[in-house]
């Protein structure tokens, strides 16, 4: 196990850097949107299952048989075995052995075994956590129902069966393995897309707002740390991101934090300073700003 804790982080560096370091690259590193809940399905046709809204990202890997996937905003899509579909939002959705028909209510990520005596469909059903969705700034640049077929994405179909196998063998210290490995199965599916050309200049910006978010960054400071002028470089930032430089960077130190909260029993003031906040005051009126709860009150109901 040791051996595969240590291999996954390196996948994961390897899927997001081989080609260079690009603007989805940095949101991915810097997100930790770890915390994933798995189910598997078995089922035999005719058969439907339909999950609500999930608000976080939500992915479903064919790993025997055929189904379809159906959503409100699409026509059904046709998933084959070793297809991979990926809802960014969590949007509500229904997958079953044929293009209609009726479905049955699965509200809780549990193991599914159903159907009748026709061809019989496996699939793997992963997503994060409610409140763990990737960034918004990510969210935006991808199509909100990824498919990625196999000779899309190298690996990805070799890190699903190993997650496939890790959810099914109960195993000391699973569920860090199952985190790791749909961080990864997430990162493997979104190079499978095609990722628009980046901007280095604006790329090597977001370096410097994920390695030190916790420095006291002016506009003026990063503008000078890539060689733009303020306007080109606010321009250009938000065109890639969604959001100029410096609301980016609030958000990126909202999120460190929010992960501390969780993981860690550290005072408001400590995870105040770890995100470059000199009070524990202006800190705690961002974080209730950003996402609508104070962050003593965000740590009690994530726990």
């Amino acid at each position: 196990m040791a051996a595969l804790l240590e291999f996954i982080p390196a996948l994961l560096n390897r899927s997001l850097l081989g080609s260079g370091v690009d603007t989805i690259a940095q949101v991915m590193l810097g997100s930790k949107v770890g915390g994933a809940k798995t189910a598997t399905l078995h089922a035999a046709a005719p058969w439907g299952v339909e999950r609500g809204h999930a608000s976080a990202v939500v992915f479903h890997f064919v790993a025997q048989g055929a189904c379809w996937l159906r959503t409100r905003e699409a026509e059904p899509l046709r998933l084959e075995a070793g297809d991979v579909v990926m809802l960014l939002d969590g949007a509500g959705h229904a997958v079953s052995s044929d293009r209609s028909g009726p479905l049955t209510s699965d509200d809780a990520l549990i193991a599914v075994t159903e159907g009748g005596a026709g061809p019989r469909t496996r699939l793997l059903c992963a997503g994060y956590r409610p409140g763990r969705a990737l960034p918004a700034s990510l969210r935006a640049q991808v199509p909100p129902v990824l498919h990625i077929r196999p000779a899309q994405s190298d690996g990805l179909a070799e890190t699903a069966r190993m997650l496939a196998e890790e959810v099914t063998a109960d195993r000391p210290g699973s569920q860090i393995v199952v985190d790791r490995l749909v961080d990864v199965l997430v990162v493997q599916a979104l190079r499978g897309w095609s990722v628009p050309t980046q901007d280095l200049p604006v790329a090597a910006a977001m370096t410097a707002l994920h390695d030190e978010f916790d420095r006291p960054w002016t506009l003026d400071d990063l503008a000078r740390r890539c060689g733009m002028s303020r306007a080109t470089l606010t321009r250009r930032f938000t065109a890639v991101t969604g959001e100029p430089p410096l609301t980016y960077l609030r958000r990126r130190r909202m999120e460190v934090a929010a992960n501390r909260l969780l993981e860690s029993d550290d005072p408001l003031a400590t995870v105040a300073k770890l995100v470059g906040y000199a009070s524990e005051f202006s800190f705690s009126r961002t974080f209730t700003r950003t996402f609508g709860v104070a962050p003593g009150h965000y740590r009690r109901t994530g726990r």
